[in-house]
């Protein structure tokens, strides 16, 4: 009898596991990541923002936007998937998750590093649409110390009528509300700005 007792612990054990296998699959992600593409050179910096499957590089340029409680030439950045960073089913029964951090570039940079903002007021207003359907928006705004971002929470609950979608393209705008001159999103190792997605 006593034999017995250890083999039947151990059966148990398997059991339990085997029945947490489910679980851990429903847990899939994809992360898309906040990037600007466009180059600093000799002319005026042409942004280019996009949404990407892997973290960014890079100092990319960065246009010039003024939001001083806003007063001023408040800016809207339109952040698009692209295509090869898209195609996964979404499992609209999570919510989408992930973080926008929002800084101050330095103002003599025309090619502005994303690892090294200039610190002060930041905020936005942030829209995510999937295929075309607004999922909502979230907002945020503080003091970014320099060299650092104010982080704003992505926490949204997907549309129903999203479950089990292939997920074609995904637009995030981001209005800025509270800065200086070059506010934007931050794209650095520290600051990173990412929308993780739960998928099938």
């Amino acid at each position: 009898m006593r034999l017995t007792r250890p083999v039947i612990a151990a059966v148990a054990v398997a059991a339990i596991g085997a029945f947490a296998l489910p679980s851990q699959a429903a847990g899939k992600t994809a992360t898309l990541y906040f990037d600007n593409q466009g180059k600093s050179g000799t002319g005026p910096c042409t942004p280019a923002y996009v949404l990407i499957k892997t973290a960014p590089t890079g100092s990319p340029c960065e246009g010039e936007t003024v939001a001083i409680d806003d007063n001023g030439a408040v800016t809207t950045d339109t952040y698009g998937s692209l295509t090869n960073a898209v195609g996964w089913k979404l499992d609209a029964k999570r919510p989408l998750t992930g973080v926008v951090n929002i800084g101050n570039y330095p103002i003599i940079s025309s090619g502005a590093s994303p690892n090294q903002t200039a610190g002060g007021p930041s905020g936005a207003d942030v829209t995510i649409q999937v295929n075309g359907i607004t999922v909502g928006t979230v907002s945020g705004s503080g003091v970014a110390a320099p060299g650092g971002a104010v982080a704003i929470p992505v926490k949204l609950k997907l549309p129903a009528k999203l479950n089990k979608k292939v997920v074609k393209s995904v637009t995030t705008i981001v209005k800025m509300t509270t800065g200086v001159v070059l506010t934007g999103v931050s794209y650095g190792a520290g600051t990173q700005s990412k929308l993780v997605f739960p998928t099938r």
